[in-house]
């Protein structure tokens, strides 16, 4: 597979509901029916990015979870524990094997409101976060109860990135896979294996090849952005 894996058809468990991602509330105030509405989705009046028809939406996605599935390490993954319906832990689920087998590698973003009203923001570095789960590593996140709705996912000062927005802490710390570089007007990481740049921001960038970046909505973490970068 190319570099440029979507990785949001994931997001979708059918065409329908990709489709219908691409509409709007007033879309359905002007048009009187699906029919027209979809003509203008696929024409690319409601998104930047590529439409896919049924049969492609369907090849790429099988193909997708063809790649990110190989079926080697399921007895241990934490995602078997999932059975919930989020999509932001049904996304991750998806990617838990990929990384560990470095596939791919996955940055999270994510922005949570804590008790005290203020929001922490950071990025983590998937693979190391679980991988320091199985091991026990200190202030480690438990997989296993994230999955299975007991804990919720939050960043730690000790992951890739963390700032806390009240008390304006903001800490910085190379992982096993990354380690922040310099950039111009925007945060970037180096991922150490493969010393490809990524980029992590909606801004244009000489390096967006290198990853591939979805937003996804999620009930419990209102959105978090996953930046999947494939090891080459």
């Amino acid at each position: 597979m190319t570099a440029n894996i979507d990785f949001r058809l994931l997001q979708f468990d059918s065409y329908n509901s990709y489709m219908t991602s691409f509409i709007r509330n007033e879309d359905y105030r002007y048009l009187s029916s699906m029919s027209p509405i979809r003509k203008l989705v696929r024409l690319g009046y409601r998104s930047t990015a590529k439409i896919y028809d049924e049969a492609e939406f369907n090849k790429l996605r099988a193909k997708i979870l063809e790649f990110m599935n190989p079926k080697v390490l399921s007895s241990v993954l934490y995602g078997n524990h999932f059975k919930g319906t989020d999509a932001a832990l049904s996304a991750l689920m998806h990617r838990e094997e990929p990384n560990l087998l470095h596939k791919i590698s996955t940055i999270i973003f994510m922005q949570v409101r804590q008790r005290s009203g203020f929001d922490v923001s950071g990025y983590i570095d998937y693979e190391q976060s679980l991988r320091h789960c199985t091991f026990r590593k200190p202030d480690f996140t438990n997989w296993r109860a994230v999955f299975e709705g007991r804990e919720l996912l939050k960043p730690k000062p000790t992951d890739l990135s963390y700032y806390d927005w009240h008390k304006g802490i903001v800490c910085m710390t190379d992982t096993d896979n990354f380690e922040s570089v310099a950039g111009r007007n925007t945060l970037i990481f180096k991922h150490k294996d493969d010393h490809k740049l990524i980029p992590v921001c909606a801004k244009p960038s000489h390096y967006a090849e290198n990853v591939s970046r979805s937003m996804i909505h999620s009930d419990l973490y209102g959105y978090i952005i996953l930046y999947d970068h494939i090891i080459r």
